[in-house]
């Protein structure tokens, strides 16, 4: 019998009934990557004794959430990764990765064993495709409002006002010591 998430044991395909107190659940992952990096997010509020093992080809997890402990065993990833470039951090709400590439390319999944494949989502907030430029690191401009004092453009604003008729009678003079 192997529990799955939800706290649920499954049988032979078959949910029977709530699993008991103490036993371990299946962690699930969400994920997205860029040319070099990944991102995986493990939803979990106030976990604590949270490990996690960052392998050059594997991934392991394991927290305690309530009374339950969390925990997903030597997932083998898709390609390669570069643990001394990977780090990971919890706050109150989950536990995120940030997984180096050894090389940049596209991942067609998190875990090379299908297996895993009930745990692992995709992280849609995050997710781009190969061909959207903030794949590679590059973020298009915003258009209208890509640094305006930057462009070539005429506008209004840009002709030269004539300033003979400006009246400074009442101005302080710059060149003047200032006063303490």
């Amino acid at each position: 019998e192997l529990p799955d998430t939800n706290g649920q044991q499954v049988h032979n395909g078959r949910r029977s009934g709530r699993a008991r107190t103490g036993m371990t659940h299946n962690a699930s992952v969400i994920w997205a990557q860029r040319a070099d990096t990944l991102y995986l997010t493990f939803e979990y509020l106030n976990a604590s004794d949270v490990s996690v093992d960052i392998g050059e080809k594997s991934l392991s997890f394991s927290a305690k959430v309530g009374d339950k402990t969390v925990a997903m065993s030597n997932m083998p990833l898709f390609a390669n990764i570069v643990p001394s470039e990977s780090k990971w951090f919890k706050n109150d709400r989950c536990i995120q990765a940030v997984l180096r590439k050894s090389e940049a390319e596209w991942w067609d999944t998190l875990a090379s064993d299908r297996s895993f494949k009930p745990f692992v989502k995709a992280d849609w907030s995050r997710w781009l495709e190969e061909e959207d430029p903030g794949y590679h690191g590059k973020v298009e401009g915003l258009g209208a409002y890509d640094a305006p004092w930057q462009d070539d453009e005429y506008d209004s604003d840009d002709e030269d006002l004539p300033l003979d008729d400006l009246d400074i009678s009442g101005m302080p003079d710059p060149a003047a010591p200032a006063a303490d």
